[in-house]
């Protein structure tokens, strides 16, 4: 369904510049544009879902830097789609423009054809009407290498399509030696590079086009074994407007991302709603964990109830209990995945999900659980029995 119209809005602190640039856009595109002065001394604007416009146009200077900050804070629900311009050259606004939501940032002086092609595919993008609710970003992420962060995230995203009605996309972003395919048993005819170079043509139906479909309904976007992705050749720009799309199109993303700390791992961690690191019951994991959390708290001012510790292959007669672990970590949010090697093994080298080989596992049911922690809508009929239940229930399930 595509909305009638589409209102943009320049907001600013200098008139003469309101002006200039709303003479400019005016004459990129078609559809209405307003603007709005911001007094330098708050440098802020109040939305509301009432008079939200649906593309917001900030000329930003340094006295009203602070606005970013306001824009960050707002829900997803009435955040507009920003586009900022600015004449300060400085990468550390640029990162909180994109923490703020920005779908493009321009340093004057501005061509005018990049600017109308951000335009108009913004003015196309906003006229989708979806359910009004942008997805929610997860990515899942080892403190250590071989901790397991791979085998979390396929089968926490294949348990969300399959006990939900969510519409789940998982991305392997381990461009050199993702497994995801493997997992799942699939083969891509198309890969998270040709999305990327695509990017700017593909709108909300398009975008599906080069997923890999499993039979539960996920939806997977990956590379194929035999190209490799060397660092420096993603497009954080193109990722942005990927992840954008993704997040305006399912319900739930989950991206598996490799331990590396990058410009691409960078934003998709300043987008991310929920992170999950993926630990193991050992000094070096507890090592590289505290190190990660105080990175992203620091770096990327992630808040600690965004973040979930979660303690892969848990064994309860390790001296390393989960008091101990959220006491090194110094963070509350900590939870397990029981051990159960055997199992996963076996369910990895057929290429099935957990849920497929091993329904009423417990391994099974903790990533169940694990889902409706993180919000996913679990359907009762997948949510753990108690034992009487379990008892005199259907004797026939496996």
């Amino acid at each position: 369904m595509l909305k009638d119209s589409v209102s943009i809005q320049i907001i600013g602190s200098d008139i003469t510049a309101l002006d200039h640039q709303s003479s400019i856009i005016s004459s990129l595109v078609d559809n209405e544009v307003s603007v709005r002065l911001i007094d330098e001394n708050s440098s802020a604007i109040t939305l509301s879902q009432a008079n939200s416009p649906d593309i917001l146009i900030f000329l930003l200077e340094s006295a009203n830097v602070p606005t970013l900050d306001y824009l960050s804070s707002l829900p997803k629900s009435i955040r507009p789609a920003l586009l900022v311009i600015t004449s300060i050259n400085d990468p550390k606004l640029m990162r909180l423009a994109m923490q703020a939501g920005a779908r493009d940032f321009f340093v004057e002086p501005v061509d005018d054809s990049e600017l109308q092609r951000a335009l108009v595919k913004l003015v196309s993008d906003c006229q989708y009407i979806g359910d009004g609710t942008p997805g929610i970003l997860t990515t899942v992420i080892n403190a250590k290498g071989g901790s397991g962060g791979s085998v979390i995230a396929c089968n926490l995203a294949h348990v969300a399509a399959v006990t939900s009605d969510a519409n789940v996309l998982l991305i392997d972003m381990d461009l050199q030696f993702g497994t995801q395919s493997l997992l799942l048993d699939l083969r891509p005819a198309h890969t998270i590079v040709e999305a990327l170079d695509d990017v700017n043509q593909l709108d909300f139906a398009a975008i599906d086009g080069y997923m890999s479909k499993h039979i539960s309904e996920l939806r997977l976007l990956s590379m194929l074994d035999e190209h490799i992705v060397l660092p420096g050749e993603i497009s954080v720009e193109s990722l942005n407007k990927l992840l954008m799309l993704t997040l305006n199109n399912y319900d739930r993303v989950f991206i598996d991302l490799p331990r590396l700390i990058d410009p691409v791992s960078a934003s998709i961690l300043d987008k991310s709603e929920q992170i999950l690191i993926i630990v193991q019951q050992n000094l070096a994991n507890m090592r590289d964990a505290k190190r990660l959390i105080k990175i992203l708290k620091a770096e990327f001012n992630v808040n600690e109830q965004d973040i979930l510790v979660v303690v892969n292959r848990y064994n309860e007669n390790s001296g390393l209990d989960l008091k101990n672990i959220e006491s090194t970590l110094e963070i509350s949010n900590v939870t397990a995945i029981p051990n159960d090697y055997e199992r996963v093994a076996a369910a990895t080298n057929l290429g099935k999900p957990l849920f497929e080989y091993a329904r009423h596992a417990e391994i099974t049911h903790s990533l169940i659980e694990l889902a409706m922690r993180l919000g996913v809508n679990v359907s009762d009929d997948f949510k753990k029995r108690g034992f009487f239940k379990s008892l005199f229930g259907s004797r026939n399930s496996k």
